[in-house]
């Protein structure tokens, strides 16, 4: 009589999961949305578990991949089996027959194991002769990079893991889930969790049209170049066909330590000329150099993180501030969490007076670049939050946006096909994973367009459509380009009020600036410096004023004009 109880539970597990099944298209970007509750679903039954409790799983597939989502009872590290104590598995019994592969449990033989702590790939068809092979075999991509109590991952369903034995030859698969440092199974003993594949296809992933869809869009590009690549004679033709393609007016090199201002200026000024004087502008800070169409005009220095003032031409209304940053790699933690908070507290300060460094209310804002992050959240968090850690030395956190909400993470897809990761190497024991991001102050900036390049998966008519080749981004650098083009939300940068008559005058001015208002009213007026600090304040009741700026040093500076009803101007001045 048990025995057929237990017959009874494994057929109705197995017929739940028929009935459920159905392709899906899946984005491997590390946001959940697209995971609906309709998909096949195993929860599993309450019980009390030391460490990481694996709570559910969902499956779904396309013509080239199996989805899982996994989802447990507090954050881990998927690739790392460390702070955070796991030793999670993935088992496959992909021919569904139990007395193949590696006999995880009576009801199991696995052809594939995934022991995810050691990053070690199990291929246990009987006779192989390559018993472990790489996450690349077996085409694995994953996400999100950092610790977090869910995870999605993608298996290639044409892999051929050893050369020879196809990873899937059936039409069906059975799934088990383990973390063997708690004994925790997903289905649990007597229970088995079959899944049939739905071969219904699923809607076309669009290609990106790289091409900007208005010409006023700041594109930016984030682009690690691996160990000074751009001094490496035999790559340049990829990194210009890049390039080219992209069209960029700003870009965020990291990994560039070698390379001179001089050297990028020159290669951007044969590749993509401008047409003016000035030509490109290039500054260095460490290994990160950001290149810009306009002049940047302030720069300010925090840890593998170099912060500039782009100035934007007048049709924008504002300037931009832009961060190119390259935080500490792996096991650095401490390290990175020490930068984030060290950036968060640089934006808390420029949206206040005083400090290193003062904004013009509603500035915009961008931070772009590989930051590493494959260790703990929190990191991120901070980047987006303001969530300060170590506040003894950085001091109370924040909302870091201009309205006080969170900054926005740019959930960049490749431009071919539904995944987010900017890194790959097939060699590594890592999978392709996001590492490199672009995060902005969205109450100004829309994202109204943002891809990845990997020139190795776009077909041929693409490549030929913008002037690449096959392996251009493979050859360039294990990184690939995040390009996103930012368009300026006008009414918050350039507001419709204007309070002067006509523009200050003269302008430039070696000394008396005169600044004639349409109305008399209560004006406070400050002045900031090539660095953002105040130079000047002063406040006035009238209906024009002579300020003497005589004193000041040669070079550009901002006029904030502010009304007693709220209302401000900004405008340039240049001190001969």
């Amino acid at each position: 009589m048990n025995i057929i109880k237990t017959s009874l539970l494994i057929t109705l597990t197995i017929a739940s999961s028929f009935l459920n099944a159905q392709s899906t298209p899946i984005a491997i970007d590390g946001f959940f949305d697209d995971w609906t509750p309709s998909l096949t679903t195993y929860i599993d039954t309450a019980e009390t578990i030391d460490g990481v409790d694996l709570l559910e799983f969902q499956v779904t597939n396309d013509e080239n991949y199996l989805y899982i989502r996994v989802k447990a009872n507090q954050e881990f590290d998927l690739t790392e089996g460390s702070p955070i104590l796991h030793n999670f598995f993935i088992y496959l019994d992909t021919d569904t027959n139990s007395e193949t592969g590696f006999k995880v449990r009576d009801d199991y033989g696995a052809e594939l194991g995934i022991e995810f702590a050691n990053r070690i790939v199990y291929n246990n068809y009987t006779g192989t002769t390559a018993p472990q092979v790489l996450f690349s075999d077996i085409e694995f991509r994953s996400a999100p990079t950092v610790t977090s109590d869910e995870f999605e991952i993608a298996i290639g369903r044409n892999a051929i893991p050893d050369g020879t034995n196809a990873l899937f030859p059936s039409s069906s698969v059975k799934i088990l889930l383990r973390n063997r440092d708690n004994f925790d199974w997903l289905p649990n003993l007597n229970n088995v969790f079959t899944y049939i594949f739905d071969e219904t296809p699923v809607t076309p992933y669009t290609p990106v049209d790289f091409n900007k869809t208005d010409n006023s869009f700041i594109r930016i590009v984030a682009y690690n170049t691996k160990l000074n690549s751009l001094l490496d004679s035999n790559k340049l033709d990829e990194y210009e066909r890049i390039m080219k393609a992209i069209q960029p007016d700003i870009v965020g090199f990291v990994e560039s330590s070698n390379t001179s201002t001089s050297y990028i200026k020159s290669l951007f000024d044969n590749w993509l000329p401008l047409g003016n004087a000035e030509g490109w502008h290039v500054r260095k800070h460490g290994g990160e150099v950001t290149v810009s169409r306009w002049e940047i005009i302030q720069e300010w220095d925090l840890t593998r993180q170099f912060p500039v003032l782009i100035d934007l031409p007048d049709s924008y209304g504002t300037d931009l501030l832009y961060t190119n940053a390259h935080l500490n790699c792996c096991g650095a933690d401490d390290a990175r969490q020490d930068q984030a908070d060290q950036y968060a507290a640089f934006i808390l300060d420029a949206k206040s007076e005083g400090g290193i460094i003062t904004l013009p209310e509603n500035t915009p804002m961008v931070y772009s670049g590989d930051l590493n992050l494959v260790g703990l959240s929190q990191q991120l968090t901070t980047l987006l939050t303001g969530d300060i850690q170590d506040t003894f030395t950085y001091g109370a956190g924040g909302a870091l946006d201009w309205d006080n909400s969170d900054f926005k993470e740019e959930n960049a897809l490749q431009s071919e096909i539904r995944m987010s990761y900017t890194w790959r190497s097939d060699s590594s024991s890592f999978p392709p994973g996001k590492l490199d991001f672009m995060i902005f102050s969205d109450y100004v900036l829309t994202s109204e367009k943002s891809f990845v390049i990997q020139t190795e998966i776009m077909p041929t008519d693409r490549l030929n459509l913008y002037g690449l080749q096959q392996f251009d981004t493979s050859v360039a650098s294990d990184h690939f380009p995040v390009v996103t083009d930012f368009s300026v939300n006008r009414t918050l940068s350039n507001p419709d009020v204007v309070l002067l008559e006509n523009n200050a005058f003269p302008n430039p001015t070696f000394g008396d600036l005169n600044l004639q208002f349409k109305e008399f009213n209560n004006y406070s007026i400050t002045i900031f410096n090539s660095v953002g600090l105040s130079v000047l304040s002063t406040k006035i009741s009238s209906s024009k004023v002579q300020l003497n700026i005589d004193s000041f040093a040669s070079g550009l500076y901002h006029i904030r004009i502010q009304n007693e009803n709220g209302e401000h101007q900004v405008i340039k001045v240049i001190k001969k």
